[in-house]
């Protein structure tokens, strides 16, 4: 064994092998994707070497130089009595060492939103560089699976935060000699043959340590339910709206995901990615400030280092704007992909015509709506609202291995388009003038996340107060006056110039100076709140457990998946199929520990190796991974080093996917497993009118073969049959639904020709509190 310590003194690494005290054994304990932990026991006085200080750096490697742990001490030693000599009382020192990791966990981590649909090495090499430190390379290639939703935690360490991004990869990291490695879990296999004697059976214990499970019920968090419009008719002086639902909205935690004053002394890279060869962007006494570019579109650019998933309504706010004489490029821009102008999907284009600055819409890399002219010397908000009824855009990767290998459930796109609004607001001198709407109108297709470049400057000269980007709920309101066409109605807050806010508890709320006509015609698009849930179970399973006729095939496990986090039903069913997978394969069950010596000779076992044991007198044959490992390296020649291997499959203990059993009280359990998907939800339905008889309804979907669209009067009621709740039943996509009252309620969802019939997974709900 050799034990160097550099006290960062100047003295450079010293030898401290012969001053570990022989009756205790320096051990390293390794956990998968946590630090690893090296503790021994010095006498360093006897032999005239200082007494190590906190921060020292501290290798470790076996008589053959095979490095085992390098890393920092953390806290100063403890002292202990350890006799009497005749120089006087004899101190040893208890040390205390944490792998390279120890110094990304002192930095401190900016909080920023999340993450989508990148591969666990993007993810980590981002993780990394959020520290601003420049002391560790990574080596990450191996890491190539995708991850649908990363949201780091910055009240967690660096190292929590990247235990949880390898685990939600199915991966594990390590830190050692300055370098962090990333890679799947099963790299690196070692195998073990009881035949070549490279297997001790004395020294494995094993077991199957959980009972199969073959019909998996899974809670996740709460989620958008039924889409629902509702309409209320204005009369001039109303201005409070009760809802009949409570509508649906992000925890306020996720209200707010990008604010910044621009009031720190230079841009926050740890926010911001900046590219700026030619030192253009600053930040002044005014806010961010640039003073031109190179003439290329994108070159130069302010970028947000976090994607932004395009769900929900989001309002994209550019407050105290300046412009100078010239000015050409892209405030407040949202890009799919490369920031320029072609990948813009929404933006504040400033262009130059006839020697003037003017603003105009881009859509898609076009121009688009109407054009402006600021003023030299105001001072303007520019406001991009963007609606989509879809929260959720990405889905949740779970990964698992099975009997037949690596499998992936999840990490899709949900598909849908948007509404946009586009406005300027005149802020000078304080005096707040009326939106100006330069552009209203929607988009078919919109991306599910996207890059939001706040400046994107081929020679833009301006300069900006601050940044907010605000999340709220999939809700939209718009009002059609009599005899007149819809108009979009602005949600918000005053200072965002809106005309009505949705309130958490129900309500729609229009400002004093916005009231409703009497005759309009108000329609408020919104979702209700639902619990996420999904049960899926294994009919050859069910029907292989229960063939002898004795006992039941069916065993039911139902809990709540804590990480990756199931943001929706979807996620549920996703993660119940990976969970499944898992509890109906044996192999899966595995757990136990295996003893051995001087593995470190052959190939080092590190967590997140795979086992591969083969034993015949046994009756053992499986791969098994490694989730801690212990090393006590004993004052021995020649050395002796012993290592201890914890092992654990999926099922036997949480990896990939963790767990627990507690079910949220809120949660309605479905009845019976899924047998089929979905259909989809009518997320498009529209109703072109409403009269004192009938309300009009278009569908926006073809109706499947043998199939249609089912009306009832509650919600979750769908079925074959026809009771008191069944409305209709229509084989087409346009058809009217009669009124009987001023006050209806009414849910619809797509159904096919199976038998049961398929349903959309939520209803599609039409309010009317309308006088007939």
């Amino acid at each position: 064994m050799k034990l160097t310590i550099d006290n960062l003194d100047g003295k450079g690494a010293l030898d401290y092998s012969v001053a570990v005290v022989s009756n205790q054994p320096l051990r390293i304990a390794r956990k998968l994707n946590e630090p690893s932990v090296c503790n021994f026991t010095l006498a360093p006085s006897a032999l005239g070497l200082a007494v190590p200080l906190r921060h020292g750096r501290v290798i470790v490697a076996d008589d053959n130089g095979v490095v085992l742990f390098t890393g920092y001490i953390a806290t100063e030693p403890a002292h202990e009595l350890a006799g009497q000599s005749f120089a006087g009382l004899v101190y040893q020192c208890v040390v205390a060492a944490i792998s390279d990791e120890l110094l990304l966990d002192q930095q401190p981590l900016v909080q920023a939103g999340a993450s989508y649909s990148q591969t666990a090495a993007q993810l980590m090499e981002s993780l990394v560089g959020r520290t601003g430190y420049a002391g560790i390379s990574t080596d990450v290639t191996l890491a190539s699976d995708i991850v649908g939703r990363f949201l780091l935690n910055p009240g967690q360490s660096w190292a929590e935060n990247a235990g949880i991004l390898s685990l939600m990869a199915r991966s594990a990291y390590r830190v050692q000699n300055s370098t962090l490695s990333l890679s799947p879990v099963g790299t690196v296999v070692h195998t073990l043959n009881e035949a070549d004697g490279t297997l001790q059976l004395a020294g494995l214990e094993a077991s199957m340590a959980k009972v199969l499970a073959n019909d998996i019920t899974v809670c996740g968090e709460d989620e958008p339910g039924a889409y629902v419009t509702e309409f209320f008719q204005g009369d001039g002086t109303t201005v409070l709206f009760d809802l009949t639902r409570e509508p649906y909205f992000p925890s306020t935690s996720k209200e707010k995901p990008l604010i910044d004053l621009f009031q720190e002394a230079s841009v926050n890279q740890r926010i911001w990615q900046l590219n700026d060869s030619g030192s253009r962007i600053s930040i002044t006494a005014t806010g961010l400030t640039c003073t031109g570019g190179d003439g290329i579109d994108g070159d130069t650019n302010l970028t947000y280092l976090s994607q932004i998933e395009l769900g929900g309504g989001l309002v994209f706010e550019a407050n105290g704007v300046q412009f100078g004489a010239t000015t050409v490029g892209v405030i407040n821009g949202l890009y799919n992909g490369t920031i320029n102008i072609a990948n813009c999907i929404a933006g504040f284009h400033l262009e130059m015509v006839n020697g003037n600055t003017v603003m105009v819409p881009v859509i898609n890399g076009t121009d688009s709506g109407s054009s402006f002219s600021p003023v030299s010397g105001h001072m303007y908000t520019l406001r991009l609202r963007i609606y989509t009824n879809e929260l959720q855009r990405v889905l949740q990767s779970y990964y698992v291995v099975d009997d037949s290998g690596p499998q992936r459930y999840g990490g899709d796109f949900i598909t849908t388009g948007a509404s946009v609004v586009m406005e300027v607001q005149d802020m000078t001198d304080g005096v707040v003038g009326a939106p100006t709407i330069l552009y209203s109108g929607t988009i078919g297709v919109l991306s599910p996340t996207c890059l939001f470049a706040l400046l994107n400057s081929a020679s833009l000269q301006c300069s900006i107060a601050s940044i907010y980007i605000t999340q709220e709920g999939p809700n939209w309101v718009t009002s059609t006056p009599s005899g007149g066409n819809p108009i979009v109605r602005r949600l918000g807050t005053t200072a965002q110039g809106a005309e009505c806010k949705i309130e958490r508890t129900g309500k729609l709320r229009f400002y004093p100076a916005n009231v409703p006509q009497a005759g309009e015609m108000i329609a408020i698009s919104y979702r209700t709140a639902h619990r996420a849930v999904g049960r899926i179970a294994s009919a050859s399973s069910i029907a292989s457990e229960s063939a002898s006729g004795l006992l039941p095939g069916t065993s039911q496990w139902i809990g709540t998946v804590t990480s990756p986090a199931a943001r929706s039903s979807a996620d549920c069913e996703n993660a119940a199929k990976a969970i499944l997978d898992l509890a109906t394969s044996r192999a899966a069950a595995w757990k136990g520990k295996y003893i051995a010596w001087n593995m470190e000779t052959q190939n080092d076992i590190w967590p997140g190796d795979v086992l591969s044991i083969n034993s015949d007198s046994a009756n053992v044959h499986a791969n098994l991974v490694v989730r801690t490992v212990e090393i006590d390296m004993l004052s021995t020649a020649p050395g002796q080093v012993k290592y201890t291997i914890s092992f654990a499959n999926d099922w036997a203990d949480n990896l990939s996917i963790h767990t627990s059993s507690t079910v949220p009280t809120d949660t309605w359990l479905p009845d019976s497993p899924q047998t089929a998907s979905p259909l989809a939800s009518l997320d498009t339905l529209s109703v072109p009118s409403i009269t004192g008889s009938a309300i009009q309804i278009t569908a926006g979907a073809t109706p499947p073969t043998n199939g249609g669209f089912e009306v009832r009067r509650r919600d979750w009621s769908f079925g074959p049959g026809s009771n008191s709740d069944l409305v209709l039943r229509s084989p087409v996509a346009n058809f009217s639904i009669p009124r009987a009252s001023a006050v209806e309620q009414f849910y619809i969802r797509m159904y096919d020709g199976a038998t049961p019939p398929n349903y959309s997974r939520f209803s599609s709900a039409i309010f009317v509190n309308v006088l007939l």
